[in-house]
């Protein structure tokens, strides 16, 4: 073993102890349980797109979905909607996904409170930072009123920070796997996360290098040719089908117009319930519904955001830098499809997270140099991902897929108020 391998060793945090973990999860299962039942969401979710997905795929028609007046062969990643298809198979409803979101939204604080023990030895920094995903309104609607991926999708990003870390304390073939697994499976349910494979091959090589550069080297092929192996062939299916280079999905091309044209607010809603699109005029909406698939319309799609940005290079920028500011913040459409006292207790949920965020991240940064380059990882996700969607269109729940991975920094905000209030009172 090297000396930074030991190093990183003898500082890196044992697995929680099974009562917090199991406080944690057993938490978080109870409060979306009670909150499924009570709403009625586990038998009777809202739908989306991945549920018509699921039901052509049963039917033996593949995954399409009916999109401006033509079939959609790649409208989404086929995660959801496989896992969707089969609930209904093995249950005739989505009571088993249903119930499957539950244990992934149960078991997110669990992760959460791997990550910030990561940073603190302190039960205080795992129990908060558990907790605090534990009750966090929004993934709790998400978990069990919505037949949505976003559950998935944040348990995924955050797996993938929590398994950098421990790639880093260990770089061996195994966990290279691992990691790379979690970031094929998970880019299969949100593509973004793609993003996080280059990143944490740079932030291996920098923390690494001196003394275990060909361990690094060998991990990041292994992590890469993982990920590679789970993703390749849903990407060759879409090339094949669509004669052409399609990564993940075809409506990329839409997504990047509804945040960069002449009616862009930066979200996908103009007012409450009004799509971007319906800001379109008759002609040129017929002009859209009669290309005559899904390709020609995500070229429809591009010629317009393109001539938009080649027009108006300031305003893309302005829009890019305020679609930034929304996904941090909020956006004057934020809120409009739930009650506003839903919004409110969010918002202050919210800023109270941000507040320890800050706290804790102050606290990380005097630790030393390990817990410095494992914030710096964070950082960097965190901003990849959010100027990444800030080049197309940002709603609330974009954020919320990765606001797991900052709360856990809240956790140790906490700890670092808890620490400085027991120093207070043993000074006085």
């Amino acid at each position: 073993m090297t000396q930074a391998a030991k190093v990183a060793d003898r500082f890196a945090p044992r697995a929680i102890g099974p009562t917090v973990g199991w406080v944690v999860f057993g938490i978080a299962f109870v409060v979306r349980l009670g909150v499924g039942m009570f709403r009625g969401g586990l038998w009777n979710p809202e739908l989306f797109e991945y549920d018509w997905m699921a039901r052509t795929l049963i039917d033996g028609q593949g995954l399409v979905f009916p999109h401006l007046n033509v079939p959609y062969h790649s409208f989404a990643p086929p995660l959801y909607p496989w896992l969707s298809a089969a609930s209904y198979w093995l249950s005739g409803s989505l009571i088993v996904l249903m119930m499957l979101q539950v244990v992934a939204g149960s078991a997110l604080p669990v992760v959460v409170a791997q990550i910030a023990k990561r940073f603190s030895a302190s039960a205080i920094a795992t129990l908060a930072a558990g907790l605090l995903i534990a009750f966090h309104p929004g993934l709790i609607i998400y978990n069990v009123a919505k037949a949505h991926p976003l559950t998935f999708d944040a348990l995924f990003f955050t797996l993938a920070v929590l398994q950098a870390f421990r790639l880093r304390e260990r770089t061996t073939v195994r966990r290279a796997i691992e990691f790379g697994a979690i970031v094929g499976v998970g880019t299969l349910s949100r593509a973004t996360l793609i993003i996080f494979l280059p990143l944490v091959a740079m932030w291996l090589v920098w923390v690494l290098r001196k003394d275990s550069l060909k361990l690094v080297v060998r991990a990041i092929v292994v992590a890469g040719l993982c990920t590679t192996a789970i993703v390749i062939p849903w990407t060759i299916r879409t090339s094949l089908l669509h004669r052409q280079f399609v990564f993940m999905l075809t409506t990329g091309p839409e997504n990047f117009w509804r945040g960069n044209n002449p009616n862009a607010t930066g979200g996908a809603y103009f007012a409450a319930g009004q799509l971007e699109l319906e800001k379109l005029s008759p002609a040129e909406l017929a002009d859209l519904r009669n290309q005559r698939d899904e390709i020609a319309q995500a070229n429809w799609f591009t010629a317009r955001s393109h001539a938009f940005i080649r027009e108006h290079p300031g305003e893309f920028i302005r829009l890019t830098v305020v679609k930034l500011f929304h996904f941090w913040w909020v956006a004057p459409q934020t809120g409009v499809l739930y009650p506003q006292p839903w919004f409110l207790a969010y918002l202050m949920y919210y800023v109270l997270a941000l507040l320890l965020a800050m706290i804790g991240a102050w606290s990380i940064w005097r630790m030393g140099k390990l817990a410095r380059q494992q914030l710096l990882l964070i950082a960097a996700f965190l901003l990849a991902l959010s100027v990444l969607q800030s080049l197309y269109y940002v709603e609330g729940r974009h954020r919320w897929a990765v606001e797991p991975i900052l709360i856990a920094i809240s956790g140790v905000g906490v700890a670092s108020m808890a620490n400085s209030r027991h120093r207070f009172a043993t000074r006085t």
